[in-house]
């Protein structure tokens, strides 16, 4: 067994401002234990140096995933739990930045804003812009339905583009759905595969955390994935993406700036990330107890996190 000890890469809590890159390697090394069990055991502690007792206690509890604070270790463990609702809800007034703004969830977002939240101006990015499929009739559907919108080609991994981009805009919202997958198992990974899929997720949100410093948001959502929380196998790329944006966003909490991380399942309607999906891969998510999300119930959930 390898034995991985990262800093503040997870939080026990609510606790802390994170390691973000820390948090990336949980999410990495969640799916190398899926793909080999019994093989690898992440154990995050608060400062450095580690106690030589620590790793020693950890391994005889069996525990394959741990943090340790105050002397105490505690595992993860999945349970449903009753969140009273607290604060006010986001004013989507003003002008909402979507991320993938024509794609599939990225279109779902932008149009429940204008319908259900009134949202009147939207700023929707994608790499394509208007050429990307279905641009201009979302354009025009939302123009329809009373916002202003503006679809804008920019790679949200471009400072530079990003940065004229926000000061031409000025959002006071950003919602980041942006990302792609390239699966495979950790073993076969290269840099490359890497970085494609760790670009659009970590890359973006910490310039798009940068670049809005000065705008005051009022919301900072980020489509994140179960896949970093249960490390699936096959998808340690994309699961070191997710987790990453999870712990920006307890960070941005933690210093007081808006922030939620939504780390959703399987939706029911395609998307350019699971529209490549299989009936056997549908299947074989399902017996681990994923079923997809219809959208309509997906976007009352947006709304319950936000």
């Amino acid at each position: 067994r390898l034995v991985l000890v990262t800093r503040r890469a997870v939080a026990v809590g609510g606790e802390d401002v994170l390691d973000v890159g820390a948090a990336a390697v949980w999410g990495l090394v969640r799916s190398a234990q899926s793909e080999n069990p019994d093989r690898f055991v992440l154990v995050d502690v608060e400062e450095w140096p580690v106690s030589a007792e620590i790793v020693p206690a950890v391994l005889a509890s069996g525990e394959s995933q741990v943090a340790v604070r105050g002397g105490q270790v505690f595992a993860p463990r999945l349970s449903r739990v009753d969140v009273p609702v607290s604060g006010e809800a986001p004013d989507w007034s003003g002008t909402v930045l979507v991320t993938g703004g024509t794609g599939g969830l990225g279109a779902v977002a932008a149009r429940h804003l204008v319908v259900e939240h009134g949202a009147s101006r939207l700023v929707l990015l994608s790499r394509r812009g208007v050429d990307a499929p279905g641009a201009v009739e979302l354009r025009e559907e939302l123009r329809g339905l009373g916002a202003a919108v503006d679809v804008v080609a920019c790679d949200v991994t471009d400072r530079a583009g990003l940065a004229g981009v926000l000061a031409e805009f000025r959002p006071s919202a950003v919602v980041h759905t942006a990302g792609v997958l390239d699966d495979g198992v950790v073993s076969g990974l290269t840099p490359d595969r890497l970085s494609a899929v760790l670009r659009p997720k970590v890359d973006a949100a910490w310039l798009l955390h940068e670049l809005t410093a000065g705008l005051s948001l009022r919301a900072f959502v980020v489509y994140s994935s179960v896949a970093g929380l249960l490390g699936t196998a096959g998808q340690g790329n994309y699961a070191a993406g997710n987790t990453f944006l999870d712990a920006l966003m307890q960070h941005r909490r933690a210093s007081g700036l808006p922030g939620t991380s939504l780390a959703w399942g399987l939706w029911e309607q395609a998307s350019e990330i699971t529209g490549h999906l299989s009936d056997v891969d549908r299947k074989r998510m399902a017996r681990y107890g994923l079923l997809p999300l219809v959208t309509d119930d997906a976007m009352r959930l947006f709304d319950t996190a936000t």
